[in-house]
């Protein structure tokens, strides 16, 4: 029986190492209408929380297409999505003043000793340990990027709350609502789902 292969740790000397980082200025969330969008994780649920929870950590993507896919196709098995699941969420667009995130997403994974497990890894003790090294590292990088477990094509963002300050909410709208309704269609027609009343 084969074992399957692990996602190592930080490299001892990574302060050392200089950060591929690349600007983000324009980031985009699905949430539940009833809870704001810049929310901040420390629960350790999610694949970069602080193992130590001393910050915490907002996920989001760099397209809608990505937030959609991180949200909706989590569930391999289901080829449907619940209408109330849609009429709960809206599409947030997010504006950041310029913050610097480490592009883990192509070379950089290479540079830093890692390789995409880090956005398909579970459970998440490991990349629990890569976010923090990456957080304390002295550049003082204000996240990560890396691609979707569920889209590879896509590229998500986990943002440190010391970045919080530089966050302003730019628009929310609607999953089934207006313009958006349409791109919600396009996006459930790609996936080729169905969505139950």
């Amino acid at each position: 029986m084969a074992i399957k292969s692990r996602l190592p740790p930080p490299p001892e000397d990574l302060a050392l190492r200089r950060l591929p980082v690349r600007r983000v200025r324009v980031l985009f969330r699905i949430h539940r209408s009833i809870q704001g969008c810049l929310y901040f994780s420390k629960t350790g649920d999610g694949r970069f929380d602080d193992p130590r929870g001393k910050y915490g950590v907002l996920y989001a993507a760099l397209n809608p297409e990505a937030a959609f896919a991180e949200v909706f196709l989590r569930q391999l098995s289901l080829l449907l999505i619940q209408e109330s699941d849609l009429v709960q969420r809206v599409l947030s667009e997010i504006s950041c003043r310029s913050v610097k995130c480490v592009d883990l997403t192509g070379p950089g994974l290479r540079q830093l000793s890692c390789d995409n497990r880090l956005a398909t890894e579970k459970p998440y003790q490991t990349t629990g340990l890569w976010s923090r090294a990456i957080f304390e590292h002295p550049q003082q990088p204000g996240g990560i990027i890396y691609r979707s477990r569920h889209n590879p094509q896509f590229k998500c963002v986990a943002l440190f709350d010391r970045h919080a300050r530089d966050l302003s909410v730019k628009s929310t709208e609607s999953l089934l609502n207006g313009a958006c309704r349409a791109w919600t269609v396009a996006q459930i027609n790609r996936y080729k789902l169905a969505i139950q009343p």
